[in-house]
Parts: C-alpha cells; structure tokens; sequence
C-alpha cells in the first residue's frame, strides 16, 4: 500500500483483472475508490475526495446483486441456506481474500499513520467495497453483477458446498434471518451469572416476539449472546450447510461468465463493425461486449481518400450510449483536422489518422492530445515504415496496416510483419510505450504470426462476424491471445 496519489497511475490492469474494457471506469472515480478514509489525516490532503461514501454503496450493490443470484441460480435451496451463504461471501474476509488476487494493495493510496500490517486485511475489504460501488456508478447493473460474482466465485463454491470456515457474528445473521422471517429483531437477556467478579459466568437467552429460543453462555455477556445466537441458528437450521454441488444452472452461469470476462494480459481484440450489419450495429456492440474484446474498431471512410464511404461522428455518437467497451476510430479520409473535435464530442477514445493524409502529421497528433483522446498514427501499406520513427515519442497507436485501406475482407499481407518487427524494436531499444495495432485480413492462421513480431491490438472483422455465432467466434480468438507467444524482449 502506498501514500501516493498515483494521479497519473495506468489503472487498465486493475481494470482488466476485474474482467472490465480499459476506460470503463473515469479515473477520478478509481482514485476515489483506493483513496482510503485515512489519507484525511495527512497535511495538505484534506481535499481530496476519499472511498467512504463509495463503500457503503459497494456494500449495498454487492448485497443486493449476490441476493439476486441466488435466488436464480439455487432454486432448491432454502432461505437459511441462501442467508448463510450471503453472509460468507459478503464479508470483509473474503473482500480481502478477492482483493489480494486481483494484487489491489499495489493501487491503494493511504495515509502515513496506517502503514501497520495488521491493518492490511480491513483496508483491503475497504477499499474493494468502494471499488464496487465505482463500478456500479460506472457500468449497468449486469456488466458490474456478472464481474463481482465471477471475482467471488471460489468463496460462494465453498459455502454452497459447505466448506465455507463458519460466519463468526452468529448474532448479525440471526437479526438479519429474523427481519427477513418475521419483521422481529432477536430481544436477548441475562438469566443467570455465575462465580466471582473477576471470573463472572453469563447465561443468556434470545427469544423472538416472546418465544425463546435458545441459551448460550460465556465468559462475557457479548460471548454469551453470541453462543445464544449460534444455538438459535442451529435450532432454526440456518446453519445447515448444503453440502451439495454446484446447481447446473449456477454452473452454467460461471462457465459462461468466466468466458465473456477472460481477457488475455496485454494483447487486446479490436472487433471491427466495418464487417457487421450495418442495419444491426446495436447487436453488433453488445456481441463485442459478450465476445469479451475490449476495443470497438471504427473505420471512418469519406469516399475521398479511400474508394468507400461508411461512418462518421453522428452515427458513432449514437452508438456510444450502447457500449463502455473502448472506441478506437481509424479515420481514412482526407482533412481530417477539419473533423477531430466531431468525433471527440461523438465519444471516440483513441483517433487514429493516416500519415499520407496531412503535410503536418505532428500537428494533428497533437491536436487529438489536446481534444482528450489517444492519438495514434498509420501508414498504407506501400509507404515505409521509416517515416514513422520521428513521430514515436508523440502517439499512444501506430497502426500498421496489413491489407489496402477501404474495404473488409482482403488477404493478410506478410510484408506487415516486418513493419511490426520494427516498430517492436524501436519501441523497446528507445523504452517507448505506444502499442502496435494491426489491420486486415486476420484470423486464426495470420494471428500467431502477427503477435510473435510485437503487436498489441488485432483488429478483426470478416473473420468474426462473418461466421455463424460471432460471440463464440470472439471468445475463440481470445483464448488463442491468451496461448501464443509473444517476442522475448520486453518493450
């Protein structure tokens, strides 16, 4: 854990752990959510928002959006049952448990007095509770549900099957058992104290509207009502565990959540809607987002620059409201200064243009920069890749283009491969941090290749959703992502 402010921290693993595109979440929103309460403490950074109010909301959604699926997804399981189950999962224990897998303390901002390890497991269930509830202010209902529950699934496993360790606040879950059964909160009374004052004994009873209902004792009155409480429980049979396997249908869910989620580390798949129909682009998106690919591959043609006409602002502004995934528009067109500001204000992330389309290749990179989106760069696949090198310092993307640009559904040239080569070499001899992109003609026989000579992100378009199932076809092309090698050197 660390007091950094991290303001400028790259949040796209964490984003990526949590089976999320890049960019889902604002940024500001995330710093929030690691900011922990204690920071308040610290000169000088009373200001800065902290993740209080968004653990409580974390806390609700999680409650709420576990309560959902179970009673979906274990249809022959009894309340009680689903109650001790929702305890478990929903617990700080467990919050800390998810966190260290998704290595959140390595994001975590905290102040200089809480550096003590004991602390650690408390402020990891903290700050995951208000990460959830970034997420939930962030993406629909579904998409947030669907991640979490993926994220806690080895926990809710283990107390559906019953080897789950047992909930300590035996009394927080009978009040919550006896709210849900009869509106009641359990009345708990001392009926009996026994030895001297400093070894005092303690009988206590708990009873619901006037009816006991079991007795416990300990060594203190809090020790007592919470053995009271274990006993009621038993005797309401909440704390039968199930022991029992996963239903088919809670198993089918996590076999297909896992799916959409599973994103290979570092390699991004960039659907392009250039090959879908274009009557249809709204099932397009949400078959990009159950594919699990990341990116929204946008090509721009004005007719002019290339032999074809497609989209252009208004049409991407309308699409945005219908995807978190990132929009990565490639414009093929002449003047292309004349439009960045449209196609900012239509929601696109990342604008790439193509050299051969401006005398001032800088100039525009550096006005995408100032619009708020990623600048990124290309070529056609006759011009050298050399012309490039002086711009590399100055983009996010270059994009090398492994077809002629215009249309879909072109054979792989492999001369690509040598660009790609090149630009991984200079990206690592110069410690540069832009990604390479690739588009045209790739499927599951060019992209080993493609990734073995350096690149990030593959575009894919005929390829996916000129096949009968593109969801399944996308889940496809990310578990061979998650296969192939990658070039040995790191850049």
């Amino acid at each position: 854990m660390s007091n950094n402010h991290h303001l400028h921290a790259d949040y796209a693993p964490l984003l990526q752990s949590l089976g999320l595109p890049p960019q889902s979440i604002p940024d500001a929103l995330i710093r929030q959510a690691l900011t922990h309460k204690s920071v308040m403490a610290d000169v000088k950074t009373e200001h800065l928002p902290y993740n209080e109010r968004l653990e409580f909301l974390g806390d609700a959604f999680l409650k709420v959006s576990l309560s959902q699926w179970l009673y979906k997804h274990l249809p022959d399981v009894d309340e009680g049952v689903m109650t001790q189950i929702r305890a478990y999962a929903v617990s700080d224990r467990v919050f800390a448990e998810v966190a260290k897998s998704i290595d959140l303390a390595r994001y975590i901002i905290t102040g200089r007095g809480l550096q003590n390890v004991a602390h650690q497991d408390s402020v990891l269930a903290n700050v995951f509770e208000a990460l959830c509830g970034a997420m939930s202010l962030s993406l629909d209902f579904e998409t947030v549900s669907r991640s979490l529950l993926h994220l806690l699934r080895q926990p809710i496993e283990r107390a559906i099957k019953g080897e789950a360790s047992a909930v300590k606040n035996y009394k927080a879950l009978l009040q919550e058992f006896t709210q849900a059964q009869d509106k009641n909160l359990p009345l708990y009374t001392v009926i009996d104290t026994q030895g001297p004052a400093h070894e005092r004994h303690f009988v206590v009873e708990v009873s619901v509207k006037g009816e006991a209902l079991a007795q416990g004792s300990g060594g203190s009155k809090r020790k007592a009502e919470q053995n009271a409480a274990k006993a009621a429980l038993k005797a309401l049979k909440v704390l039968t565990p199930a022991q029992s396997p996963m239903s088919p249908l809670a198993q089918q869910f996590f076999d297909q959540s896992s799916l959409e989620i599973s994103q290979p580390e570092g390699l991004y798949l960039a659907p392009s809607v250039l090959s879908a129909d274009f009557g249809c682009l709204r099932e397009a998106l949400e078959s990009i987002r159950l594919g699990g690919a990341p990116w929204v591959h946008l090509d721009v043609m004005d007719g002019h620059f290339v032999p074809n006409l497609t989209i252009g602002p208004p049409v991407i502004k309308a699409l945005r409201k219908y995807s978190r995934q990132v929009f990565d528009a490639h414009l093929m067109m002449s003047n292309p200064q004349d439009y960045l500001k449209d196609f900012a204000e239509a929601g696109c992330d990342r604008v790439t243009v193509h050299y051969e389309a401006t005398d001032e290749p800088g100039v525009l990179i550096t006005q995408i920069r100032e619009l708020g989106m990623l600048p990124g760069i290309t070529i056609k696949p006759d011009t050298p890749v050399g012309v490039l090198e002086p711009l590399l310092e100055d983009v996010s993307l270059v994009l090398v283009m492994s077809v002629e640009p215009g249309f879909g559904g072109q054979q792989f040239m492999p001369s690509a491969l040598d660009k790609i080569k090149q630009l991984h070499t200079w990206r690592s001899t110069r410690k540069l941090s832009f990604l390479i992109e690739v588009d045209g003609g790739i499927d599951e026989t060019t992209l080993p290749s493609v990734i073995a000579a350096g690149a990030d992100v593959v575009v894919i378009g005929s390829s996916v959703f000129k096949t009968p199932d593109p969801v399944q076809t996308m889940r496809q092309f990310n578990q061979q992502l998650k296969s192939l090698k990658r070039p040995n050197f790191d850049h």
